[in-house]
This record gives structure tokens, C-alpha cells and sequence, in this order.
């Protein structure tokens, strides 16, 4: 007890100060004097006592000094870590904000994967319908290929019925040729008198019409080479005639010949040719005309 009112007497100088002038002046005072010398011993005790306290006192102080540099310490590195925190509370501030934003995106992501799954929907419903579609169309193939296949079966035995009609209609040829040799100079008469009507429309006469043999004397086609033609002349023309029942590239060729023959040979006269013919090929008629040749048939043949 007596310790701690010591230590708080040495710590407050004024109050030292105030006792020590209060003890002066008892100490003026006789008795306490001496008493003060009887008790010299102990109070010579007393300041071993006070020094050992002052020491303590000091040791304290540097403690104390010690400590409140720690302290410091531990300030500047609580404010450091608040700082830190505080870095951290704007660093969390912003990760909320960019976490808020994600979450946005997520959102709207849903909802496109949702609207994505309901077009899939449809899109599966669609191509659903589309395999029944492409099932039944299946079935109709094949049921057409199975159509295809008759009639494929029912083409080849056409074919050889075909190939057998070729072989008969070339032995008939064979023999209409034959006959043809024999007898064309009559057919060329009688589709004279057959078409008469429509030579007297361009201005021939039939019954003038001569058959004869012509000599290329020039070369015009081959020199020597005779060649039978049916013609006849007037003062101005040489009406030449190329008599076909079926007037074809063949025919052509005939017909440019005889031109090349007859112009050649009647170089004062003006040349007219007929192609008299029951069948005529549609290009050959065109490519007759072109050439300035008169086309008399009953048919065109495409």
C-alpha cells in the first residue's frame, strides 16, 4: 500500500513539490527533527527503498517505451491491414458488380438456350415429318422402280421384237429395191402425172419432162462420169427434176450435183430445179430451199 502511494507521490511532481515544502517545514520544527535523526536508519532504508522503486521505475519506462513502440508498430500495421481491408472491400465491391453482370448474362443465356430448345423442338417435329415423308416416298420408289423394272422387261422384248421388225423390214428393203431398179423409171412417170397439178402452178409442164444422160465433159464433178437426169428446156430456163418417194440427205446431194452439172452446161440459161417427192425430211427441205430448190411432197417427215 505504503509502495503505491510512494510511486504516486515520485510520479507527480507537484505534488512532491507540495509535500516536500510541508516537510521542510515540520522538519524546522524540533521534535521532528530529532525524531528524524533517531529514525535516520530508516529513512536512509527508506530511500535504499525509493531508489530500487526509481530504478523499477525507469526499468518501466523503457518498458513502457518498448511497448509503446510495438504498439506503434502494431498501429502502422493495423492501419496497413485496414487499407488492405479496405482494398479488399472495393476489390469484393467490384467482384459483386461483375458477379451481378455475369449473372445478367447467364440470365439472358438461359433464356436463349430455352428459346434455342424450343426451336430444336420444332426442328425434331420437322425432321420427324420429313423421315415419314421421305418413308413414304420410299415406298413409292420402290413401287416404281418395280414399275420400271415391267417395263424395262417389257423395252427389251420391244427391242427384240424391234431388231426381228429390222431384220424384215431390211429384206423387204432388199426387195423393194429390186423391184425399185425394175421399175422407177414407171414410178417416176406416174408421180409426174401425181403432182402435175402442182408443177402446172410453177409454170411446168409434165409431159415435157425427158429423162436423159448427161456426160461431164468439164470436170465439174469428175470428168467422163455420167449422170441420168430428168430435164427439159426453154428459151429461158432448164427446168432439171429430182423424182423421190422419199427425199432425203441423199437426195440433197443428187440435187447439188445436177445444179452444178446443169449451170456449168447451160451457162445462158437461167436454172430451176424440183424436187418431186411422196416423203421429204424436214432439215433437207429446209437446206433445198436455202439453195433455191422448189419442194413438191405430200408429206414432211420431223
Amino acid at each position: 500500500m505504503s509502495e503505491k502511494i510512494v510511486d504516486e507521490i515520485l510520479n507527480n511532481p507537484q505534488l512532491l513539490s507540495v509535500l516536500t515544502e510541508k516537510i521542510y517545514g515540520k522538519l524546522k520544527d524540533e521534535i521532528v527533527i530529532k525524531k528524524l535523526e533517531e529514525n535516520s536508519e530508516s529513512i536512509k532504508a527508506l530511500q535504499e527503498e525509493i531508489k530500487k522503486h526509481t530504478e523499477a521505475i525507469q526499468a518501466l519506462q523503457q518498458t513502457t517505451q518498448s511497448l509503446q513502440e510495438t504498439v506503434n508498430k502494431h498501429t502502422e500495421a493495423i492501419q496497413a491491414l485496414q487499407e488492405a481491408v479496405k482494398k479488399q472491400g472495393e476489390a469484393i465491391q467490384a467482384l459483386q458488380q461483375t458477379t451481378q453482370s455475369l449473372q445478367e448474362t447467364v440470365n439472358r443465356h438461359t433464356q436463349a438456350i430455352v428459346s434455342l430448345q424450343e426451336t430444336v423442338n420444332k426442328h425434331t417435329e420437322a425432321i420427324q415429318a420429313l423421315q415419314e415423308e421421305v418413308k413414304k416416298q420410299g415406298e413409292a420408289i420402290q413401287a416404281l422402280q418395280e414399275t420400271v423394272n415391267k417395263h424395262t422387261e417389257a423395252i427389251e422384248a420391244l427391242q427384240r421384237a424391234v431388231l426381228r421388225l429390222g431384220r424384215e423390214v431390211k429384206k423387204l428393203s432388199i426387195e423393194v429395191g429390186g423391184f425399185t431398179n425394175r421399175a422407177g423409171r414407171g414410178l417416176e412417170r406416174v408421180m409426174l402425172k401425181l403432182y402435175r397439178k402442182a408443177l402446172e402452178l410453177h409454170g411446168v409442164d409434165p409431159k415435157r419432162v425427158v429423162h436423159g444422160k448427161m456426160v461431164d465433159d468439164e470436170g465439174v464433178i469428175e470428168k467422163g462420169k455420167v449422170f441420168e437426169v430428168d430435164f427439159y428446156e426453154t428459151n429461158e430456163y432448164v427446168y432439171v427434176f429430182e423424182i423421190k418417194n422419199f427425199a432425203d440427205k441423199g437426195t440433197y446431194d443428187q440435187v447439188i450435183v445436177r445444179k452444178k452439172l446443169f449451170s456449168a452446161r447451160y451457162k445462158d440459161k437461167k436454172i430451176k430445179v424440183f424436187v418431186v417427192a411422196n416423203f421429204v425430211d424436214e432439215k433437207v427441205k429446209k437446206k433445198l430451199e436455202e439453195e433455191g430448190v422448189e419442194i413438191i411432197a405430200s408429206h414432211v417427215i420431223k
